[in-house]
């Protein structure tokens, strides 16, 4: 009898660990879905997914208020650093309302150069993403399909958390 509460209690655990839901900051792979997102370039020009991806894009979602985001920047510039020549391609979109002048100067004082950054002037692209807190990051594959989602900040320079997103590449 009191084996079977320990394998029945056992196995329960092992369920609720196996079906929890994810932490912040944790990448979760998801069923391909269609991304369909238009950004701006410091000139105002519309990009649609196509124009900014690679064979592996993280659609990066930040805002300059936003401290978490201001932390994690410089480590996803380095993962793009380090990652750019096996196909990954980092976007990070901004949300700032204060737009390019905001932008910039986050950029240049967290000494990013590695990523491409846009902006999302509206705030259109994070509502068709279902973006719902900062920061976001999407990971979409070469066909521009969300494959899965960082939501919180990610620890890019972990070697794990990277050969997960790479290995994400060949899905």
């Amino acid at each position: 009898m009191i084996r079977a509460r320990r394998a029945l209690a056992l196995a329960f655990l092992l369920a609720a660990a196996l079906t929890a839901p994810a932490s912040a900051g944790d990448l979760v792979a998801m069923e391909p879905k269609p991304v369909a997102i238009a950004v701006q370039d410091r000139d105002g020009n519309d990009h649609g997914l196509a124009e900014i991806s690679g064979k592996l894009t993280l659609v990066h979602f930040w805002a300059s208020w936003c401290g978490s985001c201001r932390v994690e920047f410089p480590a996803i510039d380095a993962f793009q650093r380090d990652l750019r020549d096996s196909g990954v391609k980092v976007a990070a979109v901004s949300l700032d309302r204060l737009g390019w002048p905001a932008i910039d100067k986050t950029v240049g004082d967290l000494g990013v150069h590695e990523v491409a950054v846009y902006h999302d002037r509206n705030r259109d692209a994070a509502r068709a993403a279902g973006v719902v807190g900062l920061p976001t990051t999407l990971v979409v594959d070469g066909e521009g399909r969300e494959i899965a989602r960082v939501t919180g900040a990610g620890n890019w320079s972990d070697p794990d958390f990277r050969a997960r997103i790479q290995a994400l590449m060949g899905k």
